[in-house]
């Protein structure tokens, strides 16, 4: 049995995420077929209700009261410290095992391999929590477990986080990058593991079937009117001025009113665990309807559905505006015309690698006149995005596979070489 431990990450409330773990356990699953998963969940309550029919354990890291930030990167820096004494008194012979007697800990010492899974928070941009990821990956190397950064786009890192970061990549005996900005800068920062240049994971991931998604519209009180177009919001976008919300209530009221028939259809793609619905692309979904005239023509899903089911409904929609990456790479997947909207360089370089980049808009900088334009192309344009889209998407599938090959040639490394892991 081949132990494999995903790190920094989730499988339940950030669509996203759980589209990567359910991708990486696919491609695994192919290349190294006695592989048993496990998951360290920051949120292991709601991770464990999804995990089930992946065959996916799950373990926490610390209690609820100790997950605020500050607390949880105290108890990592401690684990972190316990597991360097660890190895420092266990090379003399000492039996010192009790000072990994934590749950999670012994996690990091079973495993074969450790998969980092931080999709883009292994940075210092917004929505990224370098530190802790640093912390994380660090327990491993310390325990001498091979790790790899997988299915990633890294940084930029601010200068007093950029060392450690630094340090991290280039204990990783394996890091594999879904876009080429994430390669060049990796290239620029002299980071030495090896790198690999192929794809996003989840272009593989499955939709859902079509009649089980037919019954999920149903419920939705969403009908199959034509066209339809799918909006991905990003709760992350929202300010306290609603320049954002407003935005895309003035290019929704734009699309329908150019196109009478047009039905509007909103997908969330992160759901938030908080009472408050701070984070949850429904709280910014309920916004953005409220601010737009053409209410008729717009709906809401309310519920929360998994990334196969998502990627369902997303496969229906004739064109897709996405600002969540995920969300774009589910349409781009399933050959839906899209336009990203980004607040990282991931968008443009996961849709340049389908040919797609001429359709991203900063949402710095962007504004109606932007949008309408590039919405109108991506609509005038569509049927020879979908052909294009059909050869590109098949070309990302093989490089997700690909990745998969080299874990596989790692493990194998690794084994003839002898668990690094043994002290």
């Amino acid at each position: 049995m081949t132990k494999i431990l995903f790190t920094n990450t989730n499988c339940s409330w950030n669509k996203g995420s759980a589209a990567q773990v359910i991708s990486t356990i696919k491609i695994f699953k192919r290349f190294v077929p006695d592989a048993s998963f496990t998951l360290l969940s920051y949120c292991p309550e709601v991770d464990t209700k999804q995990s089930k029919r992946f065959n996916l354990k799950v373990v926490g890291y610390f209690s609820k009261k100790q997950r605020k930030l500050l607390l949880f990167l105290y108890h990592l820096a401690i684990a972190l410290f316990r597991c360097a004494l660890y190895v420092k008194l266990h090379r003399i012979g000492l039996n010192v095992s009790s000072l990994l007697n934590e749950k999670y800990l012994k996690e990091y010492v079973d495993a074969d391999i450790i998969v980092d899974l931080s999709g883009d928070s292994f940075s210092d941009s917004e929505g990224g929590i370098s530190l802790i990821n640093s912390l994380g990956v660090l327990i491993g190397t310390l325990l001498k477990t091979p790790v790899i950064f997988f299915s990633q786009s890294i940084g930029p890192f601010k200068k007093w986080t950029l060392p450690l970061a630094k340090f991290c990549l280039n204990k990783a005996d394996l890091i594999i990058v879904r876009e080429e900005i994430t390669k060049n800068y990796l290239k620029k920062i002299r980071v030495k593991s090896p790198v690999y240049f192929t794809t996003e994971c989840a272009f593989v991931l499955d939709p859902a079937p079509s009649d089980h998604v037919k019954k999920i519209l149903l419920q939705e009180n969403i009908g199959m009117k034509k066209p339809l177009i799918g909006i991905s919001t990003n709760a992350m976008l929202d300010d306290e001025k609603n320049d954002y919300a407003n935005l895309m209530a003035q290019i929704i009221d734009y699309i329908i009113e150019r196109r009478p028939n047009a039905q509007v259809v909103f997908v969330p793609h992160v759901v938030s665990m908080r009472r408050d619905g701070m984070g949850d692309d429904r709280v910014i979904d309920e916004k953005i309807y409220k601010l737009a005239r053409n209410k008729e023509s717009i709906n809401l899903i309310k519920g929360d559905y998994s990334p196969e089911e998502l990627k369902g409904i997303i496969g229906l929609c004739d064109i897709f505006i996405g600002g969540r990456m995920h969300a774009n790479i589910a349409a781009v997947s399933s050959c839906v015309p899209t336009m990203a909207t980004a607040w990282s360089h991931k968008y443009y370089g996961i849709m340049r690698t389908v040919g797609q980049e001429k359709y991203v808009c900063d949402f710095k900088t962007m504004n109606f006149e932007e949008l309408r334009s590039k919405i109108d192309d991506l609509w005038d344009n569509r049927e020879e995005i979908q052909e294009e889209l059909k050869v590109k998407v098949e070309d990302q599938k093989r490089l997700a596979w690909y990745s998969g090959e080299l874990v596989r040639d790692l493990l194998n490394l690794n084994n003839t070489d002898g668990k690094k892991n043994d002290q």
